[in-house]
């Protein structure tokens, strides 16, 4: 039978010094807790994370990080401090822009024109392109080589399925990785899940963690 479902350490072994590393979530809603859990785990180190926020807050604070792009630094006094440190690199990129460079690289697009940001410091460095007689800046599509999700249910070929806040990034980060690596309240047999309840095909699921194995 196909399976997908992986145990704690075998998910742990996944994790390796450099990786750039997206994770789901937002004001910690929607977050794989348990797979930070296993990162911080594998004691790997000098890690780029994508987020929409810093969610992954107990990675940041444990020095895993060397560079962060985030759309929100939220409103922790413990965060916001480590954010503004210059312990590692932040890259802000308003919240749209960022879900829409995730979104572009999950689907092979090398990058996105947008509005958003000219005239202001968010076009330094970056191209811009005159298109249709409109100015645009080009932002570049993001991928990573683990997304590390949070869905409610899971089948064993790993199709998801999402419900409430589950919702916020982790399908479009499902897409964008290399490897994908899910944490869900439920796992359940093949053809146990309705078609239409399928946001994200198993297809671009590598790992399902089962803690029961």
């Amino acid at each position: 039978m196909i399976s997908k479902r992986f145990s704690k350490d075998e998910i742990i072994a996944q994790f390796h010094d450099g990786q750039t590393i997206m994770t789901g979530g937002f004001a910690y809603h929607g977050c794989p807790e348990l797979l930070l859990d296993c990162v911080l785990e594998s004691g790997a180190k000098h890690l780029t994370n994508i987020a929409l926020d810093v969610s992954a807050s107990k990675l940041m604070l444990s020095g895993c990080f060397d560079k962060m792009i985030i759309a929100h630094a939220g409103a922790e006094k413990e965060n916001l401090e480590a954010v503004s440190s210059g312990k590692f690199e932040v890259e802000y990129c308003p919240m749209g822009t960022l879900a829409e460079r995730i979104r572009a690289g999950g689907v092979g697009i090398g990058g996105i024109l947008v509005k958003v940001g000219l005239g202001t410091v968010a076009e330094k460095g970056k191209e811009k392109i005159e298109f249709n007689g409109e100015t645009y800046i080009l932002e570049s599509a993001l991928t990573a080589d683990i997304a590390l999700v949070k869905a409610t249910k899971a089948d064993y070929f790993g199709n998801l399925t999402y419900n409430g806040t589950n919702l916020n990034s982790n399908p479009i980060i499902a897409q964008a990785a290399e490897k994908t690596i899910v944490q869900v309240d439920e796992i359940v047999g093949l053809g146990e899940m309705a078609p239409e309840e399928c946001t994200t095909p198993g297809i671009f699921v590598d790992m399902i963690l089962d803690t029961s194995l």
